[in-house]
């Protein structure tokens, strides 16, 4: 990896004839002595909602591991962080405005605000609907709207925290299943529209995960237990390790990956569920 001081590198990527991606500032080449294949991300503005607890604070750690200057976004108050509620178009653009201003750039956007209200369809009522739907699936609209006007000029990436439930929906949860069905739509329509300005855009696909959303819908004992079968790694993922995919995406090396789900899922969705656990146990397959 080379890097000239002075300026961040841009996004752009070289035509695909070429043997090696230059970058203004940055090379990647296929033969790294270095070993450091994905580059860092030293000079990049990076905007992480949900940023008080679980995946979104372990994004905001790793992404700073990486060179990045990080600013969070969440209700609840910490360390690096603004309170906003996102699901407030208002609130949500006057922060990327104030970010970009302050830092002179954004460069990637980490979509991660979440809640859940559980129950099935005819007892959601519209509060709760509008409530989901604003902090998971309209917050990361907003995101869009606001950030894609300072990346235009210089390309960037979004990571939405899609989940498993966006491919494959969780019982008592329509409004979840909904939004995060949504962000792998937007991750596409991002991909679509802005590509030629060398914007990415990547749906992280998570599977179950120890945060506080879980601990709260899954309280230890059976229920737990019941999400943590679904895994064929048998456990739930730390937070840091659906971090660790968001960096990934975002990395320079990562640069044709766009309009895509990133599945982090331990297995769940391949199939290895708590039947087939059972079917196995009683050697019936």
């Amino acid at each position: 990896m080379t890097r000239s001081k002075g300026r961040a590198p841009s996004w752009r990527s070289a035509a695909p004839s070429s043997p090696a991606v230059e970058e203004e500032s940055m090379t990647v080449t296929d033969d790294k002595a270095d070993g450091d294949i994905f580059g860092r991300l030293d000079g990049r503005v990076v905007l992480v909602t949900g940023a008080a607890s679980g995946i979104g604070a372990a994004s905001m750690r790793l992404f700073r591991a990486v060179g990045a200057e990080v600013v969070g976004v969440d209700l609840a108050p910490g360390e690096g962080i603004v309170q906003a509620d996102v699901s407030d178009p208002a609130q949500v653009a006057r922060v990327v405005d104030e970010v970009a201003a302050r830092h002179g750039r954004l460069d990637v956007v980490h979509g991660n605000a979440g809640v859940n209200v559980p129950g099935r369809p005819h007892s959601i009522t519209d509060a709760d609907y509008r409530k989901v739907m604003g902090v998971c699936c309209d917050a990361n609209f907003y995101l869009v709207r606001s950030a894609v006007r300072h990346m235009r000029a210089h390309g960037g990436v979004f990571v939405f925290t899609s989940s498993m439930c966006g491919v494959a929906a969780t019982p008592r949860s329509p409004v979840y299943n909904m939004a995060k069905h949504a962000l792998i739509g937007l991750a596409q329509s991002v991909a679509v529209d802005y590509g030629a300005q060398g914007i990415r855009a990547v749906a992280l696909v998570t599977g179950p995960t120890h945060t506080a959303m879980v601990d709260e819908l899954w309280p230890p004992g059976p229920l737990r237990d019941s999400l943590t079968a679904t895994t064929s790694a048998g456990r739930l993922a730390s937070p840091e390790e659906q971090a660790r995919a968001v960096v990934f995406a975002a990395l320079p090396g990562s640069s044709f990956l766009t309009g895509c789900t990133l599945t982090v899922d331990g297995g769940a969705t391949a199939g290895w569920n708590e039947m087939a656990r059972t079917m196995l146990t009683l050697k019936a397959v």
